[in-house]
């Protein structure tokens, strides 16, 4: 399970340097009309990292949109179209080096737990439950963690998926589809289509751009000399949810997180609203460690029941 429990700075080779913060733009897109927690989430992230820019890119601005963070206008998109934005236009919004991608839901945790070396890479995510393996047998998806089970294991090529809801990106990493088009998204069939009315299912998350960059493409990229964290860093860097591939680490070692289920509804003071009851919560594993942390954090906890 996660633990709570504070380590030392010293222990955890904390490398902070607050000038590197100029080199990034805290970035949240939103298709939706309403950007109010997205807008909220960015205020909570530049607060906690002076000198960074920050940009919303969303239909409409909300009203209360704070001086220091800038807007500029996209149409509305869904989910999917949210994906191609990221992947293939989300270079021609982001003036600096780096963005910091956040939503409502993914945020920065603590800036103790910064580390300059995070620049060191084109791409870093939180290691989802998702992998896509590679094995004498031929490749397929492995959903649940239960890729930690082979990771090591001779012939078995193991590549997770890095969330992008909370991501650190390079200006190589954002362009790489633009400036290298033989690097090619690749959609498959749908596994199934069925309903009334008709719906198509991707069973593996295929068409979102996360998916695609860090299990799919993530070889050819990298052929291109971009580099992508390893499990370890990105481990450090943030967490969706908790696997076995989190067994041990400190909660509160962590830089940021994201997951649909946690939404920020306010700064002051800081409050987090689940989307699932306390009870549901507990019956995910190590959510309830995630919980201890947040309250340490100073957070104010709120479940749907």
């Amino acid at each position: 399970m996660l633990r709570a429990k504070r380590a030392q700075p010293q222990d955890m080779g904390y490398m902070m340097n607050s000038g590197a913060f100029e080199r990034i733009t805290i970035v949240s897109v939103t298709g939706l009309p309403d950007a109010s927690g997205a807008a909220l989430s960015l205020a909570w992230c530049q607060h906690q990292m002076p000198g960074t820019r920050a940009l919303l890119c969303s239909p409409q601005a909300p009203e209360d949109l704070p001086a220091s963070i800038e807007w500029r206008a996209i149409q509305p998109m869904n989910y999917h179209e949210y994906s191609w934005f990221m992947l293939f236009a989300l270079w021609r919004v982001v003036e600096t080096e780096f963005a910091l991608i956040v939503q409502d839901d993914g945020w920065v945790l603590s800036i103790d737990n910064w580390q300059d070396a995070f620049l060191d890479y084109d791409y870093i995510g939180a290691p989802i439950h998702l992998a896509h393996m590679q094995t004498p047998e031929g490749a397929r998806w492995v959903r649940g963690f239960q890729w930690c089970n082979d990771f090591d294991r001779p012939g078995y090529t193991i590549t997770p998926v890095l969330n992008g809801g909370f991501s650190l990106r390079s200006q190589r990493l954002m362009r790489a589809l633009v400036e290298h088009p033989d690097v090619r998204v690749s959609i498959p069939p749908p596994d199934l289509v069925e309903g009334d009315p008709l719906r198509m299912h991707w069973h593996n998350d295929v068409l979102l751009e996360d998916v695609q960059l860090s299990g799919l493409l993530r070889p050819a990229l990298e052929i291109k000399g971009l580099r992508f964290a390893p499990l370890d860093v990105a481990g450090r860097f943030a967490i969706e949810h908790a696997g076995a591939v989190h067994h041990g680490m400190d909660a509160l070692s962590i830089f940021g997180h994201h997951s649909k289920l946690r939404h920020l509804v306010s700064i002051a003071p800081p409050t987090i609203r689940y989307t699932i009851s306390h009870t549901q919560a507990g019956e995910l594993y190590g959510e309830l460690d995630l919980v201890e942390m947040f309250v340490r954090r100073g957070y104010r906890v709120e479940f749907a029941d």
